[in-house]
């Protein structure tokens, strides 16, 4: 709901309540926070020191400004202007991907008079997930170019300084773990200047207090900033956007820069912001076929050969694949050029024949086993022993005269060049039609250095970058609109709303460890949907870790998540391929609930104690939860739990999987008592055979089935 009451400008969810004012010429908060029925009295809300939307260089305001500007003369001062608001049919943001879903928009409109620069602030309201859009932009109607060094998406201002800032930090393999810093009066800063939104500072935070959560997110996958700062007087200011960093766009007379768009939530909790921002991300950015499309569960050649593979491999794989339940085979890494390693034949999106014996043979054989066909490719990327940079060394992001920086044996392709471009959209569609792929991994394993090119300013080079990259890929998706397309970055370096709008799932972690999952995981389902999550259950000890744990174990961490394979199937005894058989039996039946069911967290990753997840489905009527103990403690039978959720004036019956995945009924037990009592994990531990594994995790999966009134009656 939006409303203009004179000079109140009034955004409503179902649950949630946004006021601004024009305050002489400046807009300010006013109040966000719980829905409000009735704003009388709502001017008691301003007070001397004004919340502004938007801070500026040059106007008195001593902390950090959301907008740098500097003008042709060298001055960088702004006075931008309230202009007018207007309710508008909503609009997608011109080359970025933004939401969906919405009618209409609040544009507010300022002018910087002397130099006729313009800003728009456009709030759009999605009032089922409580979530509120920002998208901002900057038109030049002078007649001399503008010098753009910091462009906010969104700027925040609430009161009170004693929140505490929250991140979700990591690095390649321990990606998003939850960190929180307290803010006191000061500064802090969540900052990727990588060229990606990055394993190491996803663009999601929160400040939060007791009683109120403040939760924002960009639609961006490139070098993103958050900043908050707090001062003496009593105030919060929390700043979003593109990092200024090596950022100094030049604005040229009758052009506009658009910045990415930020999401905004607030909530009482810190789980019911999450829950805000998940069913935002599913209904308003996940968009196409594969919205609400159940998943397919497949299996991945990449940990059972790395390179070593040839057709004959691939198809025993397959065979084994096709006999457990799997519904999709994914070839990885190694089937085109030269690649029989990782330092040649990125770029050559030809058919490795003599490995392959033909793409389209061997995706047809595939096929023929009743599994769809899935590849893996790598298109930003490559390397100097390959035909395409021995014909065309100019593709690559290199500074002349200088060495380039190699990480993986490669360097990388420069996007920001429309040539570039349309070699990496043809080479990929090229791919997808010669073997009718269905599924498309798109890799992207390095961090950008070297940034440089001839026809581009170079303060402009890594955000000319990523518009080069979502402009590949709108013209992939809307060619390819039945292929999935899964998002990787040596695991979860592009875990972002940005890649979300192209590709409707994303690669969680390379690491497929199921104890550290459990961390990775629940950092991941702060702001994004389990729909969107990659969960492979791999072989043990795992590559990555050398952990081990009980296949049941690996199985039920995997399907908080899209479930898949990483393993030599063809080395699995026959115990094992009927155990794995019946986890993907049990998942399909269970597919919808888990995939797109609403999911709670359970206790606390990442304060090493008991965790898990409960999923439960949109009717009440059934849920799934996997709880986690991450050792054995010798006073077992204190560690308990609450579940979430539930219909609370229902009965449920409670039955869970055994250590072999035999499901194995409990009784029954009231929603009430299941969410607020104390549920007892002590048989856990019996999930798990101690002489085989050493320092195991002890997971449990419980299923909860709704009892109906008639049978309770005909049980009494």
């Amino acid at each position: 709901m939006l409303k203009i009451k004179e000079n109140y400008f009034i955004l409503e969810t179902e649950h949630t309540s946004l006021v601004l004012k024009n305050d002489g010429g400046e807009v300010v908060y006013l109040y966000y926070g719980e829905k409000l029925n009735n704003y009388c009295g709502i001017e008691l809300y301003e007070d001397g020191w004004k919340s502004s939307i938007l801070s500026q260089c040059g106007t008195g305001n001593h902390r950090e400004p959301a907008l740098g500007v500097r003008f042709s003369d060298g001055s960088r001062k702004t006075n931008l202007k309230f202009h007018r608001a207007r309710i508008v049919p909503f609009e997608k943001i011109e080359g970025l991907p933004c939401s969906y879903g919405a009618e209409k928009s609040l544009r507010l409109e300022f002018i910087d008079a002397p130099s006729k620069l313009k800003l728009y602030v456009t709030y759009t309201a999605y009032e089922e997930s409580d979530v509120v859009s920002v998208a901002t932009s900057l038109y030049n109607g002078g007649k001399k170019p503008v010098y753009l060094e910091s462009v906010p998406s969104v700027q925040l201002e609430v009161r009170g300084r004693d929140f505490s800032f929250i991140t979700f930090d990591g690095d390649w393999a321990s990606e998003r773990r939850r960190h929180e810093h307290k803010i006191g009066v000061g500064k802090l800063v969540n900052e990727s200047i990588v060229g990606s939104s990055s394993h190491h500072h996803n663009p999601f935070t929160l400040i939060e207090r007791a009683g109120e959560v403040y939760a924002v997110n960009l639609v961006y996958s490139g070098n993103h900033r958050t900043v908050v700062e707090s001062n003496d007087a009593g105030k919060t200011r929390l700043i979003a956007g593109i990092s200024p960093y090596a950022f100094d766009w030049e604005l040229l007379p009758g052009a506009s820069f658009f910045a990415p768009e930020a999401v905004v939530a607030y909530a009482a909790t810190e789980e019911e912001a999450s829950l805000c921002m998940r069913r935002f991300v599913s209904e308003h950015i996940v968009r196409g076929k594969w919205k609400k499309k159940p998943r397919p569960i497949l299996v991945n050649n990449w940990e059972a050969t790395y390179f070593d593979f040839n057709a004959e491999k691939i198809l025993s794989l397959a065979d084994v694949a096709a006999e457990i339940g799997a519904e999709l085979f994914v070839l990885d890494d190694g089937w085109f050029g030269a690649r029989d390693d990782d330092f040649r034949g990125l770029g050559d999106w030809e058919d490795h024949v003599e490995k392959t014996g033909g793409i389209g043979i061997l995706a047809d054989k595939i096929r023929a086993k009743g599994l769809k066909f899935g590849i893996w490719v790598e298109p930003e990327m490559v390397n100097e022993d390959s035909d395409l940079y021995r014909k065309h060394p100019e593709y690559a992001m290199k500074i002349p005269r200088r060495e380039p920086t190699r990480m993986r044996n490669q360097i990388m392709l420069n996007l920001a060049d429309p040539q570039v471009q349309g070699f990496v959209y043809r080479a990929i569609a090229r791919v997808i039609e010669q073997c009718k792929a269905q599924y498309i991994k798109w890799d992207y394993n390095r961090t950008m250095t070297d940034c440089f090119d001839k026809s581009s300013h170079s303060g402009e080079y890594y955000h000319r970058y990523i518009l080069g990259l979502y402009n590949v890929l709108e013209k992939l998706t809307a060619r390819f609109p039945n292929v999935l397309f899964e998002s990787c970055a040596s695991g979860g370096g592009r875990f972002d709303l940005g890649m979300l709008c192209y590709m409707p799932q994303t690669w969680t972690s390379d690491n497929t460890d199921a104890r550290d999952r459990v961390y990775i995981q629940a950092g991941t389902a702060a702001a994004y949907p389990q729909s969107t999550m990659g969960a492979h259950v791999s072989i043990c000890p795992n590559h990555q870790t050398q952990n081990s744990n009980s296949l049941e174990t690996r199985f039920d961490v995997a399907c908080g998540g899209v479930l898949g394979y990483e393993y030599d199937l063809t080395k699995l005894t026959d115990a094992e391929k009927k155990e794995i058989s019946e986890q993907i039996s049990f998942y399909k039946a269970h597919r919808e609930l888990l995939q797109f069911g609403t999911q709670y967290m359970l206790g606390n990753a990442f304060e090493g104690d008991m965790s898990g997840f409960i999923t439960v489905s949109p009717d009440k009527s059934k849920a799934i939860s996997v709880v986690c103990l991450p050792f054995r403690r010798v006073w077992y039978h204190t560690v308990c739990t609450k579940f979430q959720g539930l219909d609370e004036k229902a009965v449920y019956a409670v039955s869970y999987r055994d250590a072999v995945g035999n499901l194995v009924k409990l009784g029954e037990a009231s929603g009430a008592l299941l969410c607020k009592g104390q549920f007892r994990l002590d048989t856990v531990y019996d999930t798990v055979d101690t002489k085989r594994y050493s320092n195991p995790m002890y997971t449990r999966l419980y299923l909860f089935e709704k009892v109906s009134a008639k049978r309770r009656k005909t049980n009494e």
